[in-house]
């Protein structure tokens, strides 16, 4: 059986606003059967109620399918960061994405506090620390074996590429063993970034891609931070014709990065089997 960075390609999926994960699993499944190797369950992505990402990542687990469960911070205090990594870890789930999280005040309830108790590299370290001596930031004896498998994500598209590499340094240093990328539209963006860098002879990337299904979609995802769309999609006449361009850029994207990364991580902006497939397929085609 394959490890996890043996895999190449993520479908991002969002948990259910429902005590019913039935749906969900089903979806995952047919996921799985159309080409995803690792699905990826989100944490209250948008600052949106949901059901915690645990209980499905949990329950995938239990059906055999490979997990990528993102944990945020932001959302948690110090102790409650602690609880919850233990539980995961109970529960089956070593893969782990490791983020800050999206401000809960532009979701559900706009009164919500982020929370600050851990910076993003005392998170990883936490984990490291579980892995490596079965103790917490307190000196705390934890007992039992840990084996988290700790990613973290990245943007290549800030101004000061210095200041992204700093940071993906530090989290490499405090154990972060791979990386997710925002959204990339433009392969020449991310060719020019690993070229600078040469982070990925440092770590495993892979790349988000987004396949947009419709012109609200397009048009809410370009107002979020960190996700720049070029103007070329907003020149497609209707939903359908947005979709297949998306899906056409996508593959490209994969075609000319694959050399350089790990893998391809799609987001939750599709649930279309046969979109899925496709992506899969030239995902697979790359890497045979």
């Amino acid at each position: 059986m394959k490890n996890f960075l043996d895999k190449h390609f993520i479908l991002e999926t969002l948990p259910p606003r429902s005590s019913n994960a039935e749906k969900y699993i089903e979806f995952c499944r047919e996921a799985v059967e159309s080409g995803a190797e690792i699905i990826a369950v989100t944490d209250l992505p948008m600052g949106s109620a949901r059901v915690s990402p645990i209980a499905p990542a949990h329950m995938l687990v239990e059906n055999n399918i490979e997990v990528l469960m993102h944990f945020s911070r932001t959302t948690r205090n110090a102790i409650r960061i602690e609880g919850d990594l233990i539980a995961t870890h109970m529960l089956g789930i070593k893969n782990l994405l490791i983020l800050s999280g999206d401000d809960p005040r532009v979701g559900t309830y706009p009164f919500s506090s982020s929370i600050e108790d851990f910076s993003i590299y005392d998170v990883f370290k936490l984990v490291n620390l579980l892995n490596e001596k079965g103790e917490d930031i307190a000196g705390v004896k934890i007992y039992g074996k840990f084996s988290f498998n700790p990613g973290g994500v990245f943007s290549p598209f800030e101004k000061d590429v210095s200041q992204t590499l700093e940071r993906m340094v530090r989290k490499i240093e405090n154990g972060c063993r791979f990386f997710v990328s925002q959204p990339v539209f433009s392969q020449e963006t991310m060719v020019n970034f690993l070229q600078e860098t040469e982070i990925h002879k440092r770590t495993e990337i892979y790349v988000a891609l987004m396949v947009f299904e419709s012109v609200q979609q397009l048009q809410y995802f370009s107002k979020v931070p960190g996700v720049f769309v070029p103007k070329e999609y907003f020149h497609q006449r209707n939903d359908e014709h947005l979709k297949w361009y998306s899906v056409k850029r996508a593959i490209s994207i994969v075609e000319s990065l694959s050399k350089y990364v790990t893998g391809f991580y799609l987001t939750s902006t599709t649930k279309d089997l046969d979109v899925i497939k496709q992506v899969a397929e030239a995902v697979s085609a790359q890497y045979e």
